[in-house]
């Protein structure tokens, strides 16, 4: 169990960088969005370990967590966030699903595309509205920052 974990780990790092190395993500960041993604990856694969693909609410915690690290990591090493979220979220991107709908399109079953399209779309919203919450909480707490810092203070 141990070793398919780390291979997962792995595999998810890999998954992560590659997109990181495709948009010309600076030398020094270059690991830590492969770290992000990889641990992403971890968590979601921490709620159904014996599961073969990832579902709603697992795909939700990764990126959720994805999300996290982003913007902690953005603000440590002083870069943009979607340079961590952006690789991030590449290990949970439904290919296999999205795969499946054109597949089963191609052999006219479109029940059956129908119900890989619905998982694809719902897996593709719930990627996106895991970044968005994380994103729009530490929009919301800079913002409130920012207007503590404007205030005068009553010190003498």
């Amino acid at each position: 169990m141990f070793l398919h974990f780390v291979k997962l780990f792995l595999l998810a790092f890999i998954g992560s960088i590659a997109p990181a190395v495709a948009i010309n993500i600076e030398k020094r960041l270059l690991l830590w969005a492969g770290l992000g993604g990889a641990l992403g990856y971890c968590v979601a694969l921490a709620f159904n370990p014996y599961s073969l693909s990832f579902n709603i609410a697992q795909i939700f915690m990764g990126t959720v967590f994805v999300g996290l690290y982003s913007e902690l990591m953005a603000t440590y090493l002083k870069a943009p966030a979607t340079v961590f979220c952006i690789p991030g979220i590449f290990p949970f991107v439904p290919g296999v699903s999205a795969y499946q709908t054109v597949l089963s399109l191609a052999n006219n079953e479109f029940n059956q595309a129908a119900v890989y399209g619905l998982n694809t779309v719902f897996k593709s919203f719930t990627i996106a509205f895991g970044i968005m919450i994380v994103t729009a909480f530490f929009r919301f707490v800079r913002k409130q920052n920012k207007r503590g810092e404007n205030l005068p203070s009553n010190s003498k």
